[in-house]
């Protein structure tokens, strides 16, 4: 069976100097009274009694000499009275209490109503009652605030024994209620540790023991506490505790009120010891034998009980709470106490002195700055990550605050990977770097950002090459634009969507699909690790154009397109966006031309009719003539076709050869196994003896001629290529040329890119 004894169990600070200045006060020989008991625990008044110390209830009724005021304190018109008794005043109030004396003072010369929670029967609210002039209002509960009038300013403060869960509630009430009402939290912090701690170690315990009398406050909070989760019984001293409440229990705690001297801690664990119990964790029970001495320029560790906008109190194991003032910490711009120590916390501070009355003011940033230099030190030697706030930008880079008081200077040539114009933009800021020259003695330490941002962005690089999936469609933005096409970044790489990837249809220029900064999905078309080379396809990401396009188009439909690109062997028609077909110089118009300029404008829109759709090959053949289009030849055409004023046979029946050739494939191709071959009629278009008129020849002449050009408009369509392969050999070299610069230029652009960047010259004479 095992005893715990809470490390927060009897005497708080407050009491305890309280004591200790009542017994150095009855060795002086002179009559010392106490105005009511020192603190609400019978073996205390009895134990102070016995060394000389007589309570007494009213000043008079004290013999003359010293009277002590009690921790719990008293009202104005009490230091009033001793001064017309002739009394010396020895005040032992409570520091904490003192200060909500102070509070509802100044609150009552403010005209604010103060409102006070806590016991009205308690001596400490009594006295708060008599700083406010009598005007305070107790409220033991949230419903008495019904009764309180909260129109008017209001102010609430607490007793500084009281239970901070129902100060809570009230509090709450309170703020609800009363527009603009002011809260001030006068709880003692040692109060709520010690409750805190009993609840903690009460949830592992079967049982738990709380040491007290019965009078005292903060004792019957401990036994409510305890109570709600475990067993738990309250004993005066050891006379009163019960073994059959200890029977059966393997685990007990022990804990005590803040006015319980240890001794009597002491004789109650002694007594359970009798029954088998042993003490679990080391304790002594001789008051002040865990209070250590401590001097000016002493380092010590302490936890933080409390934290407020200008001070911080600091439990370091001494009779009294440390204070560290908001002087003594390193706070960054906007930062404030309470945020930078919570309840708990473990610092390291320097004692910066100790006065008669055994307060102890520490200081903070001594030490840490001390361990900042250490920090900083360790991570120049380790090249580890730090991070500090952007303090000031200067022409040459920025000075950035480390923390507790260090600041380090970053060039501008170190800030980034890019030429950065203007470094205010980082004004303020919290920026990663790396420590890259050191010197203490110097003080000087060197960062930079741009370690940290190349070895991101190789990393995220390398991530990115090893997720990348050759077919995948991926998200990325875009960076840069070139006439060859766009650089796209996909995580942490720049890939390449070539200009013929960029958009079904044909594309001039990279900007006339694409902005910089602009998020687009491509299609990943080939990874090379090696070279750091990714090819995306912004296209091949979105709908084929041409199967939309083959739903709405059909053979013989007449459809309003825009002509796009002049040949040698035809005209281009875009017919739908990214949707093509060619128009054979042979369908251009029901006349011979030589070049579909002569006819036909880039731009311009013209009906044609689609004579064959090929949809494996993605080809269309189509035909301006047949859509009624370029009916009658123009003056210039019949000019530039006569030959001294002279028009020939060939050229006035150079199409007509055409059409029978095309009669006679169609009749050969539909024709049985053994056609029979059949002369296609020949209608005569043009009359021959006007044609021939001003050359005045023979019929045997004439005939000689129509010979000769059928002889030669034969040869011509031999020599010329179909309409699609000569479109197909066109664009194949075409873009073959075109992805060969590309390709050329992507290189030679990865490896010049910083060389693009203007250069930038910081302090250290790096160029960036």
């Amino acid at each position: 069976m095992k005893i715990r004894v809470a490390r927060h169990a009897g005497f708080c600070s407050g009491v305890s100097r309280a004591v200790e200045a009542v017994l150095a006060e009855t060795g002086r020989g002179v009559p010392v009274s106490i105005l009511g008991p020192l603190v609400h625990n019978e073996a205390v008044s009895r134990y102070l009694h016995d060394r000389g110390a007589a309570i007494v209830a009213d000043p008079e009724e004290a013999p003359g000499g010293i009277l002590v005021i009690r921790t719990h304190g008293v009202s104005p018109a009490v230091y009033v009275q001793c001064q017309k008794l002739n009394l010396e005043v020895r005040d032992c109030t409570c520091a904490r209490v003192r200060r909500a004396q102070r509070l509802a003072a100044d609150l009552a010369a403010k005209q604010i109503q103060v409102l006070i929670f806590g016991d009205p029967r308690h001596p400490e609210v009594v006295g708060l009652v008599g700083w406010s002039e009598g005007r305070a209002v107790v409220l033991t509960a949230v419903q008495d605030l019904d009764r309180v009038n909260l129109e008017k300013p209001s102010a609430l403060l607490a007793q500084t024994t009281a239970d901070r869960a129902a100060f809570d509630k009230v509090k709450t009430a309170f703020l609800a209620r009363a527009p603009g009402g002011q809260v001030f939290d006068t709880l003692c912090p040692e109060t709520g540790l010690r409750q805190k701690e009993a609840l903690q170690l009460a949830r592992e315990a079967d049982a738990v023991v709380v040491v007290g009398s019965a009078t005292s406050a903060n004792t019957r909070a401990l036994v409510e506490i305890c109570s709600s989760v475990k067993p738990t019984c309250r004993v005066a001293d050891a006379g009163e505790l019960d073994p059959e409440f200890l029977r059966g229990c393997r685990y007990v705690l022990v804990t005590a009120g803040a006015s319980t001297p240890r001794w009597t801690i002491k004789e109650v664990v002694e007594s359970m010891e009798n029954e088998g119990f042993a003490v679990e964790n080391e304790v002594t029970f001789e008051d002040g034998a865990d209070f250590k001495a401590v001097q000016a320029g002493e380092q010590v560790t302490g936890k933080v009980v409390r934290a407020t906008p200008d001070e911080v109190y600091v439990d370091i194991g001494y009779k009294t709470e440390a204070l560290l003032p908001k002087n003594e910490v390193y706070l960054s711009e906007g930062e404030t106490l309470p945020e930078l120590f919570a309840p708990g916390d473990e610092i390291e501070v320097t004692v910066l002195k100790v006065d008669d009355q055994d307060n102890v003011t520490v200081s903070h940033k001594r030490l840490a700055k001390e361990k900042r230099w250490r920090e900083l030190e360790q991570a120049f030697n380790e090249a580890t990550v730090e991070k500090g706030r952007v303090k000031q930008v200067v022409s040459a880079g920025m000075v950035l605050d480390l923390g507790a008081g260090i600041e380090g200077f970053m060039p501008g040539s170190l800030v980034d990977i890019r030429y950065i114009p203007d470094f205010n933009q980082f004004a303020g800021a919290t920026l990663p770097f790396k420590v890259i020259e050191f010197n203490r003695e110097k003080d000087k330490v060197i960062l930079s950002r741009k370690v940290v941002l190349e070895e991101e962005a190789a990393r995220k690089k390398e991530e990115a090459l090893r997720s990348l999936e050759v077919g995948s469609i991926i998200k990325g933005v875009v960076r840069r634009l070139t006439d060859f096409g766009a650089f796209v970044d996909v995580g942490g790489i720049d890939g390449l969507v070539h200009i013929s990837e960029l958009a079904w249809e044909r594309v001039g220029h990279s900007r006339d699909v694409l902005k910089v900064g602009e998020e687009i999905e491509v299609k990943v078309l080939e990874v090379i690790p090696e070279r750091e080379r990714v090819s995306l396809s912004l296209r091949q990401a979105q709908p084929d154009p041409w199967t939309l396009a083959l739903r709405e188009l059909e053979n013989g439909q007449i459809v309003k397109g825009k002509i796009t690109r002049l040949a040698n062997f035809g005209a281009f028609v875009e017919l739908r966006p990214g949707v093509e077909g060619l128009v054979h110089i042979s369908q251009i118009a029901d006349y011979h031309i030589k070049h579909p300029s002569e006819v036909l404008h880039e731009g311009e829109e013209t009906y044609v009719k689609i004579l064959e759709i090929k949809p494996a090959a993605k080809r269309i053949s189509l035909s301006i003539k047949e859509a009624g289009g370029a009916a009658n030849p123009p003056e210039e055409a019949v000019d530039r076709s006569a030959d001294n004023g002279n028009v020939t046979l060939g050229d006035v029946f150079g199409d007509l050869f055409e059409q029978e050739k095309s009669a006679a494939q169609a009749a050969e191709d539909t024709a049985p196994q053994e056609p029979v071959a059949k002369e296609p009629p020949v209608e005569e278009t043009v009359d021959t003896a006007e044609a021939v008129e001003a050359s005045g020849e023979a019929e045997a002449a004439e005939a000689a001629e129509t010979a000769e050009a059928a002889e030669a408009a034969e040869a011509a369509t031999a020599a010329e290529p179909a309409p699609e392969e000569e479109a197909a050999a066109e664009k194949t070299v075409e873009e073959t040329e075109e992805i060969a610069a590309a390709e050329a230029e992507e290189e030679a652009a990865g490896k010049t890119a910083v060389e693009e960047e203007p250069e930038q010259t910081g302090d250290d004479g790096e160029q960036q």
